[in-house]
């Protein structure tokens, strides 16, 4: 209550009745009561695809919730949707929420939404889809809107505007055909945007609610990292396209690769929401004045040739002399020891004198009074570039979270405890750079093989060349160029490769007049009816320059989006593609224009923050950090791979083959190099497959029997099928699990396409009898690359407890009789044992299962068989004849958690009684000792038995 104001108007009438003017005509009248703000119509739409029976209101208070008493209305067909009742100001003060229900019915699909979602749009916007919620939370972090667009738009890859229809616009017959297709693309994003939102949301719910965590938090999150996600996901959409068929959302988002970009960790919420929030706080950084006081602070990190390099530095400048200094530390043998040689070369530039190797030896040239900093190369002043900076407080962040974020710190954040903290006035700084000059530049790397080089360099451009019939370095510019275009045959198309994917590459068909028509090659592609052959088809166009810099003829392309993101390219922040001639051949660089702003998310530290990162390192923790698993994502040949549908777990119907056409993609993978399996490479040694992130997903053991097992530690609960192994005629592992019908339900084909070291590039051909009828018409083909590692030799000696063990004598094949002792001593024994341990058996530990020893060499010896009934077998490979042996058995538990054995013979008595006792388990392990009679040297009535300790693995029989 505005209580001046009340009075300041009470004022006149305390006046007026001191004066008994009550009945004086000239009293001011009240004055007019101030109108309610008119209440206007907004009206828009709302769309993965349209929906229908979405909650859209204006989100007065920003939590990212409809609340009573908002603005909103209920979408109807075409995601049409009008708010009747907000004010002008609140519309242009509010960003748009969209609350996706259960029940809420996508017009894509024609079916319900049963993951719900939110999605939002920054004020002044009348469409709302996947892509404006992105927009929305740069802008919620600090971004201005023009800003947010644009940097999302280089991301999506497109400079169609976010704020239009795109279901509309897909088509709109007024367009052209590539900007329709442009915008049914934006629209296939957008679907698996707003799947990846649903489906980050379920995952996380429990651990939001358990933290504390509010609505608007928890979106900001799954926003945040779907578009640190989006070169992956939009790479992925392309690639799904290229297959042909209807696009479906769920195959993108069941992408390994996307999974693993785009899906939001549940691990310390809380602290992520704190990092978050504080990088929205962001502000303009003076960096001549922190680089004048202690300095610059930068951590590094990496591998080079499986060596980890981990150091830090500092840059500082001197106003008085107006120089910089770098000093910089490494570690080596478990010490920080200060660089004296920080120069290596670098890329070829073009400079007035030609083409001139660079160094990174850059100085600090000049402090800039908007507090960025001017560096320049200290031999060739043409690369010089601005450095500024937005800088943070990260007072109270957790250090070892922060450092996990940032591209720079990947190893540092490993030997950081897990609770130590930033302290009071630690800031951070994230940089950008600007190139104050254009630079041309020849990519210049010394780490190829030999064969590789040509004419000297590693650099070279493979082609497809008017002069020649097959591919090969290029050695002159002409010899790129088309007089005009192609007929899109593979054989008439002339260009260089700009991308590359495993057995398919991108051809760039430089015509005459400023085109450039991307072809996308399948190599040895197989079609339907089996024929092999290579296929082009047209992938994207551009344009290309022929410019002559400095006296160096150049040849110029503006990659597209869809050519830079393509399999295995990195030239997402590259400039313009450059081609040149030098040294004889044509070579590979790029061209950055002045101006040019990158931001390679690269952080930075004032002394404070820095001596926490110093103070708190624990080096031990080095013992966990290993080398990343080689990516080598052209080592896997992914020919004719079929799709796995999660849904009905079995392949996808159409993306299944024969035997026959599996072993012709093998050959065509080959590429004539027969590479072949043999047993000795396999026994007693394990196959592993691991995850983007090096973590294990399966492991196929081979023992020297031709058993083996499979662990898949990509189920919910990592699951082990024990199976037979061999490797047939043609160099095949051939794997099969069978079943007690004497059939097999998995079989399984694995053939080795290259090798490198103990890395094996593989594809497979999986039969399973839930959906294939398993005589060779209809497999799952798939490709993957895997590890060899030795299995384990057995070591015992520390897990059995040889306590008091009878001898055996080989000579009468009986225990000697003096070291017979009674049920009663070896009980005695076992406590012992135990040392306090209570480990007993129970009926359901051993009831469908196998109890296996194995000799030294890791070979089975014998194998006990319990069946649910009481029954069972034992099976021993190792008897004095060479031969296996099987006997049926009883078996049951006991009381005291004894298993109990009994061999049964015609005569109604026993020819073996066995007691054995569990020691210790670790596992599917156990350690155990047992007490044994036999009628030939005992008399079976608990007085005289032989005592022995082994150790045993439990397993589940196929």
């Amino acid at each position: 209550m505005n209580t001046k104001h009340l009075l300041f108007l009470a004022l006149p009438l305390i006046a007026l009745s001191a004066c008994g003017g009550s009945d004086n005509n000239d009293t001011t009248p009240p004055p007019e009561p101030t109108p309610e703000p008119a209440q206007i119509v907004m009206s828009g739409k709302v769309a993965d695809g349209y929906l229908v029976g979405a909650k859209v209101c204006l989100d007065l208070n920003e939590n990212k919730l409809c609340d009573d008493g908002e603005p909103s209305a209920i979408s109807s067909a075409g995601g049409d949707f009008s708010i009747t009742d907000a004010t002008q100001e609140q519309i242009d003060t509010f960003p748009l929420l969209v609350e996706v229900t259960a029940g809420v019915v996508d017009e894509d699909t024609g079916e319900a939404i049963t993951q719900p979602y939110t999605m939002t749009a920054p004020v002044g916007y009348e469409f709302v889809s996947p892509l404006t919620t992105m927009v929305q939370n740069e802008v919620e972090q600090g971004s201005e809107l023009t800003e947010a667009e644009t940097n999302l738009q280089a991301l999506l890859g497109t400079s169609l505007e976010l704020s239009q229809d795109y279901v509309a616009q897909q088509l709109n017959d007024e367009l052209e055909g590539d900007v329709q297709s442009e915008y049914e693309r934006l629209h296939q994003v957008a679907q698996v945007t707003a799947l990846l939102i649903a489906t980050n949301l379920e995952a996380i719910q429990t651990a939001a609610d358990d933290a504390g965590i509010t609505a608007d938090d928890m979106v900001g999150l799954i926003v945040d990292q779907i578009i640190e996600a989006l070169d992956e996901i939009v790479t992925e959409v392309e690639f799904v396209n290229e297959q042909g068929g209807e696009f479906d959302p769920s195959d993108v988002v069941e992408s390994e690769t996307v999974t693993d970009a785009s899906t939001v960790s549940t691990d310390d919420l809380e602290g992520q929401v704190q990092i978050r929030d504080t990088e929205a706080t962001a502000t303009a950084a003076n960096l001549t004045e922190l680089v004048s006081g202690d300095g610059i602070n930068f951590f590094d990190d990496g591998y080079y040739d499986n060596m980890l390099h981990l150091s830090y530095g500092t840059l500082t400048y001197d106003a008085d002399t107006e120089t910089s200094s770098e000093t910089l530390f490494e570690l080596i043998n478990g010490e920080f020891v200060e660089e004296t040689e920080m120069r290596d070369e670098d890329d070829l530039i073009l400079t007035e004198s030609g083409w001139i190797v660079s160094n990174d030896d850059f100085i600090i040239d000049s402090l800039n009074d908007d507090g960025s900093i001017t560096l320049v190369n200290s031999e060739l002043p043409i690369l010089s570039e601005l450095i500024f900076a937005e800088q943070i407080s990260v007072t109270d962040l957790k250090i070892k979270l922060f450092l996990s974020e940032q591209a720079d710190t990947d190893v540092w954040h490993k030997i950081i405890p897990e609770t130590v903290i930033f302290s009071a006035e630690a800031e951070a700084f994230e940089l950008s750079f600007s190139n104050i000059n254009d630079v041309y530049s020849i990519f210049n790397w010394d780490d190829c093989l030999e064969d590789d080089l040509f004419e000297g360099m590693c650099n070279s451009v493979w082609a497809h060349t008017a002069a020649s019939e097959i591919d090969g370095p290029a050695t002159t510019l002409n010899s790129l160029i088309s007089a005009s275009a192609s007929d899109g045959m593979v054989n008439n198309i002339v260009g260089p490769h700009v991308g590359w994917d495993g057995s398919r590459s991108i051809i760039a068909e430089i015509v005459e007049g400023g085109a450039v028509n991307y072809y996308k090659i399948e190599w040895q592609a197989q079609s339907d009816s089996g024929e092999v052959s290579s296929v082009a088809s047209l992938f994207a166009t551009g344009t290309w320059r022929d410019e002559t810099i400095m006296e160096q003829r150049l040849l110029l392309l503006a990659l597209p989006e869809s050519v830079r993101d393509f399999g295995d390219n990195d030239d997402g922040d590259m400039g313009e593609l450059l081609f040149a001639e030098y040294e004889g051949a044509v070579r590979r660089g790029e061209f950055i224009a002045a101006g040019l702003v990158s931001g390679d998310d690269e952080w930075v530290f004032n002394l404070t923050a820095k001596n926490d990162i110093l103070e708190n390192l624990d080096l031990t923790l080095l013992d966990n950090v290993m080398p990343p698993e080689p990516d080598n994502s052209d080592f896997v040949c992914r020919d004719g791979d079929s799709d796995w549908d999660e849904e009905t777990d079995q392949p996808k119907e159409g993306t299944t083959r024969s035997y026959s056409e599996y072993l012709a993609l093998v050959a065509n993978c080959r590429d004539g190099e027969p590479q072949l399996f043999n047993t000795e490479m396999l026994a007693g040694n394990k196959l592993k497959s691991f995850d983007s992130d090096g973590e294990i997903e399966t492991i196929l053991t081979f023992n020297a029997d031709g058993t083996g097992s499979h662990t898949d530690n990509d189920a919910e609960e990592p699951m082990v099928e024990d199976y037979q192994w061999t490797v047939n005629d043609t160099g095949e592992i051939v794997i099969e699990i069978g079943n007690s019908a004497g059939t097999n339900d998995t079989r399984a084909v694995i053939s080795l396409i290259k090798q490198d070291g103990d890395h094996f590039s593989v594809k497979g051909f999986l039969e399973e009898s839930d959906w294939s009828p398993m005589d060779g018409t209809v497999g799952e083909v798939w490709s993957d690359k895997l590890k060899l590692f030795p299995l384990p030799e057995p070591d015992t000696s520390l897990f059995v407890c040889g306590e008091g063990d009878s001898t055996w004598d080989d000579e009468t094949d009986q225990p000697v009789t003096e070291t017979l002792v009674s049920l009663t001593e070896y009980q005695a024994l076992v406590t012992s044992c135990r040392d306090g341990n209570e480990a007993s058996f129970n009926t359901d530990m051993l009831s469908g299962k196998q109890l296996k020893s194995f000799d030294s060499d890791g070979n089975v010896e014998s194998i006990l068989l319990f069946n649910s009934d009481g029954n069972g077998t034992l099976t021993e490979t190792e008897t004095d004849d060479g031969e296996t042996t099987v006997e049926e058995l009883t078996w049951e538990v006991n009381s005291m958690g004894e298993l109990i054995i009994d061999v049964p013979n015609t005569n109604g008595t026993s020819d073996l009684s066995v007691v054995i006792s569990l020691i210790i388990q670790d596992g599917d392990h156990l350690s155990v000792k047992g007490f044994t009679e036999e009628p030939e040297w005992s008399q079976m009535d608990g007085t005289a038995g032989e005592v022995w300790s082994d150790s045993m693995k439990l397993f589940t029989p196929s």
